[in-house]
């Protein structure tokens, strides 16, 4: 009798959204002897997909309903497909997604300091998209990725909703509107910015060297960076007892051990996706195996069958995404402000700040009404992140914290959201500390707010269909998206690159639409 997966659809539908651009790539960049066997190895950690499907609760369709309609207007605000104003990111993403229709994978740039270059970036939000592309036109490409990313939000909101009713609303709107308060970083940095508040400002750099963003900023800015880790955070949320929400389905109130032997893989897909994602998904998923080899006093998930097709995928994607990696700018964020004790003082205390403001009050709200070691996990790491630079904006922060940050929005959510109190919190106590958090994320809600109101208040930009990426960024080649091969190891695994062709109307694509017209609101 065949057994049936603990996966249920809405479980695999996910993992085949995280895993298709891995499959893409290795077909697409790897040379054959290399894409055949970790094909292989891909298809061999998935198998547990082909497996019967459990029987059980279905989604009702009133959630269906919602969901679907909330996830594709929240994407369409986001500027996919340029519907509405996109946001100043959109110039160069554009430009990328340009280069994987229009060019021969591996995509190549020529020569670059004496060296062979080639575009080496997380591709994997990209590349269903520009597959469509190769076979219908960009116009094709740049309608299946704005289908591409609604149906990633769609996923992620099924996942971490409640059932019905009013709860599902709420829900929504806690996780859409989730952010710290940045607000009142703001207003502590320049009080005086009261007094012209402009709806359109973007909110969440107010600390200076790093910003935590918003759930509403993820989607609007950096889908390509977001998507995979709500995902990832979204299946271990809602399989696992200590984080399912009262009134889940009860087959995802107990372990889900088929989903288990799934995180490697799913960490080495998440990878293309966004490198520094996964490594913010990489404790929760340590935490995850280390609690269900705990359970079952077993060492199953330490077999070699388990991790060893995901190392060896994995292997092969970390020496594509770190390739001329040095170019990219790091460093340390403490004493950066000046030399001597009192800076270091004066780092840590602003540290302080920005950590209670972006995650602590709210962690802290959220522990108080549904404690949780995911969440003391998520902020500790939230605690240590910015003591570190990497990337010309300080991308390790921005991006190492997107699963944090999402299961603390998921959370949220459930604190406010769930039916049944835990025996500890009772009646008045329970209301007073959801009444706080909700006080806190209302106050939290004007950042996703300004989001909102750009993408509907500022004229909206037509797609460049012609800007390459060197030319969308005025000739140069962006370090982290393009990289130059000088005999690494990677090169004997990775087709020839293809040079595309100089583009002559380089000089018109290199002016950034977005920021001529955020400029031109604030000229007279």
């Amino acid at each position: 009798m065949t057994r049936c997966s603990s996966l249920d659809l809405l479980d695999r539908l996910t993992v085949l959204y995280l895993t298709l651009p891995l499959a893409i790539f290795l077909v697409g960049w790897t040379k054959t002897w290399v894409a055949v066997p970790l094909v292989l190895c891909l298809t061999y950690s998935l198998r547990s997909l082909a497996a019967p499907l459990p029987s059980g609760a279905r989604w009702p369709p009133a959630k269906l309903a919602v969901v679907a309609i909330l996830g594709c207007v929240w994407t369409l605000y986001g500027g996919t497909f340029h519907l509405v104003y996109a946001n100043a990111d959109w110039h160069l993403r554009d430009a990328v997604l340009h280069d994987l229709v229009a060019g021969v994978w591996p995509v190549g740039y020529g020569e670059l300091d004496g060296r062979e270059s080639l575009l080496r970036a997380p591709l994997g939000y990209y590349l269903p998209a520009a597959l469509v592309g190769k076979a219908a036109g960009l116009v094709a490409a740049h309608a299946a990725m704005a289908l591409w990313t609604a149906a990633g939000v769609v996923l992620f909101l099924l996942q971490v909703l409640p059932a019905r009713g009013l709860r599902l609303l709420v829900g929504g709107a806690v996780i859409v509107l989730f952010s710290g308060l940045d607000v009142i970083g703001t207003l502590q940095q320049a009080p005086q910015a009261l007094a012209h508040w402009d709806i359109t400002r973007h909110l969440e750099w107010w600390a200076g060297s790093y910003q935590y963003s918003s759930m509403t900023t993820q989607l609007f800015w950096v889908p390509n960076h977001a998507l995979g880790g709500w995902l990832t955070v979204g299946l271990l949320m809602r399989s696992d007892p200590e984080s399912s929400p009262a009134g889940a389905d009860r087959a995802h109130e107990t372990r889900n051990p088929d989903l288990d032997a799934l995180l490697p893989m799913i960490v080495a897909a998440l990878a293309l996706w966004s490198p520094l994602t996964a490594l913010g998904a990489v404790p929760f998923v340590l935490h995850r195996l280390a609690g269900s080899m705990w359970r079952e006093r077993s060492l199953r998930l330490a077999h070699p069958r388990v991790w060893g097709p995901a190392l060896a995928v994995g292997t092969v994607i970390a020496a594509y995404l770190t390739l001329d990696a040095a170019r990219i700018p790091r460093g340390w964020t403490i004493g950066r402000s000046g030399a001597g004790v009192g800076a270091v003082i004066s780092d840590l205390l602003r540290h302080a700040e920005f950590f209670l403001l972006e995650a602590g009050l709210i962690g802290a709200a959220i522990l108080a009404i549904r404690p949780s070691r995911k969440v003391v996990v998520a902020l500790a790491i939230l605690l240590l992140l910015p003591l570190v630079s990497f990337g010309a904006a300080n991308d390790f922060v921005m991006r190492v914290s997107i699963p944090s940050l999402a299961l603390l929005a998921v959370a949220a959510c459930r604190a406010l959201t769930e039916l049944e109190p835990k025996p500890t919190v009772h009646g008045r106590a329970l209301t007073v500390k959801r009444g706080v958090l909700a006080a806190l994320l209302a106050v939290g809600a004007v950042t996703p707010f300004q989001e909102f109101a750009r993408a509907a208040v500022l004229e909206r930009w037509p797609i460049n269909l012609d800007a390459t990426l060197v030319s969308a960024a005025c000739g140069r080649d962006p370090p982290h998206y393009v990289a130059r091969l000088a005999g690494q190891a990677i090169t004997h695994v990775l087709r020839l690159p293809h040079a595309l062709p100089p583009d002559p109307r380089a000089a018109a694509a290199c002016s950034n639409p977005a920021l001529s017209i955020l400029k031109s609101r604030v000229t007279p």
